[in-house]
């Protein structure tokens, strides 16, 4: 039976204003489905004459070439081979049992810290405040009830309050649900859908005392 396991593979490291951001590449092993195969005839053979099964086991591993597109080819001896497509999105690479696979590191399309005032709002796509096309409103109800809300199609998703990278935030739960301040302090990570569809994730870097008051982040948008 084929087995994939997720394990850690190296870690990218990205700058949150001054907070360093680790973002976790994953490496998924597939092994060969079978240990030896079996092979025979199975046309219908005239009386008097029988073929001999030849049994074989896996003898080698290879990443090949079929119409223009990594297969995944585990040989079995004189019995033949096997083979499947590589899976897409992911770079591998053959080992003894069958097949280590890479995901492609994301690519960073933004990267820095931003400070919010109150009643502000930021855009993680192009990294500024106030200008149009937000993503994240500082929205204050009151002196104490203060939240971050998604606007323009943007959403957010609190999530454990951990740094989950890319992979993470991708496969995050969000919504366009206003978050209070309260439920996310100072050294949370949030993540978030961009209101041009981009993954990103933020970290809480402080928050000035007194009102109106500034919220700081640090953040990065993945391509």
């Amino acid at each position: 039976m084929k087995s994939i396991f997720l394990t850690l593979r190296r870690l990218a490291l990205a700058t949150l204003g001054g907070v360093i951001l680790a973002v976790p590449a994953f490496a998924a092993q597939i092994d060969c489905p079978l240990s030896q195969v079996r092979r025979e005839i199975t046309t219908q053979l005239p009386s008097g004459w029988w073929n001999t099964p030849m049994v074989s086991r896996l003898s080698d591993t290879r990443v090949i070439q079929i119409a223009g597109r990594p297969a995944l080819q585990c040989i079995y001896g004189a019995a033949g081979s096997i083979q499947r497509n590589s899976p897409n999105g992911q770079t591998c690479s053959a080992n003894a049992r069958g097949f280590t696979c890479v995901s492609a590191a994301p690519r960073t399309y933004s990267t820095g810290s931003l400070h919010i005032p109150q009643t502000w709002a930021a855009d993680l796509d192009r990294g500024v405040v106030g200008q149009g096309g937000e993503d994240i409103w500082f929205q204050a109800e009151t002196a104490s009830l203060l939240y971050l809300k998604p606007r323009n199609g943007a959403k957010i998703g609190v999530g454990d309050r951990s740094n989950r990278g890319f992979e993470g935030c991708r496969n995050a739960r969000m919504s366009n649900a206003r978050v209070s301040l309260r439920d996310i302090p100072v050294g949370s990570y949030v993540c978030m859908r961009s209101s041009e569809g981009r993954i990103s994730q933020f970290r809480v870097n402080a928050v000035t005392g007194g009102s109106p008051k500034t919220l700081s982040i640090g953040y990065i948008t993945w391509r």
